[in-house]
């Protein structure tokens, strides 16, 4: 990766790859806007195409194989998924 594209300092890189490899549990999935959860957490979000690897991409943060479902089949997730990292997010 060229340098230009980093603009973090290692503390803050090993802040990043430490929030990921604490506890994460599956917490809801919601079908709806009445459904999404109100914990007052920071969030992140994960958005794009069909079957472009969101799940995978999620299980390669938390270092878990089947913590996001993930699937060969285009259009299967019909809801918002929420995960708990330890409390934090």
């Amino acid at each position: 990766m060229p340098d230009s594209l980093i603009d973090a300092t290692e503390p803050e890189l090993e802040a990043g790859r430490l929030l990921f490899a604490r506890e994460c549990t599956f917490l809801l999935g919601a079908v709806s806007l009445d459904d999404l959860p109100d914990n007052g957490l920071p969030e992140i979000a994960f958005a794009g195409r069909s079957n472009v690897g969101k799940s995978s991409l999620i299980n390669a943060l938390t270092n878990r194989k089947t913590l996001a479902r993930t699937s060969n089949t285009p259009g299967r997730t019909q809801q918002l998924n929420f995960f708990d990292l330890g409390g934090r997010l």
